[in-house]
């Protein structure tokens, strides 16, 4: 009886490497199908996991809200389509790479079922670029969360404010930057919305955290810093170097 009630809590968020999602497809062969599709809500297959495997996975998994695809599944398997499964699932909140999600978008017959619901995309870059190019975001009217995994704080104003205006409900775009650098500004003077913060040393842990909705994750920080710089703007039009400062001593 007390494994009934547990297990629903075991799988609600899943993360998966090389170590551990054969175990977990073995799993998926032991318990019923409608088991998984009810509780695995929040998935993260990171890039050691195999493309045949992801896909057996997602297969089952149809329930997913919050899912990190982070398999090179585009090199691994150039014969086959991921985005017959992906494109049923009823997502919320989305991570992938940059190249896999235009590739979800390449046939235009392809309706995808989270494409009015989906509120949060994070994308990661595996090419280094300083003008990112982020096509179809138009296509997410619900999208209020967008991060930039580019791991540099070099991105072009044009392409930000490209991003901007293709994203009509977005409230908080992050910039992800290497720890090495130094920024001159952690809320973007041109647009508030735009945050710069460095990148996590560990992005399992990391998505596990936005995953479980910690106060202490990056979305809710980012907001966090954007509300108190609007605040501050507010009371005391000051140059933006001032207003951070402040920001900072008050949420640090």
């Amino acid at each position: 009886m007390d494994s009934i009630r547990i297990l629903p809590k075991i799988y609600e968020i899943v993360t998966l490497g090389s170590m551990d999602t054969n175990l977990f497809v073995r799993t998926l062969q032991c318990l019923p199908r409608h088991f998984f599709v009810d509780h695995v809500k929040k998935l993260c297959l990171s890039i050691s996991v195999d493309a045949r495997e992801a896909e057996y996975i997602l297969s089952v998994c149809s329930g997913v809200t919050d899912l990190a695809f982070w398999v090179d599944y585009l090199h691994t398997t150039p014969g086959r389509s991921i985005v017959p499964i992906i494109s049923t699932l009823p997502l919320r909140r989305l991570s992938i790479e940059l190249e896999h999600f235009m590739f979800l978008f390449s046939d235009p017959s392809v309706n995808h079922s989270w494409r009015d619901g989906l509120t949060h995309l994070d994308l990661r870059f595996w090419k280094h670029t300083t003008s990112p190019v982020i096509p179809y975001l138009d296509r997410l009217p619900s999208l209020t969360y967008l991060a930039l995994r580019l791991q540099h704080n070099q991105a072009s104003e044009a392409s930000l404010l490209n991003i901007l205006s293709a994203c009509r409900a977005l409230r908080v775009l992050i910039i992800y930057y290497d720890q090495s650098e130094t920024v001159e500004e952690l809320v973007w003077s041109t647009d508030p919305r735009v945050i710069y913060l460095p990148y996590p040393p560990n992005v399992i842990q990391d998505w596990e955290s936005q995953a479980r909705e910690e106060l202490s994750c990056d979305w809710f920080w980012a907001e966090e810093l954007i509300e108190k710089h609007m605040e501050r703007e507010r009371l005391y039009p000051f140059p933006s170097f001032y207003i951070m400062s402040f920001v900072l001593t008050q949420l640090l």
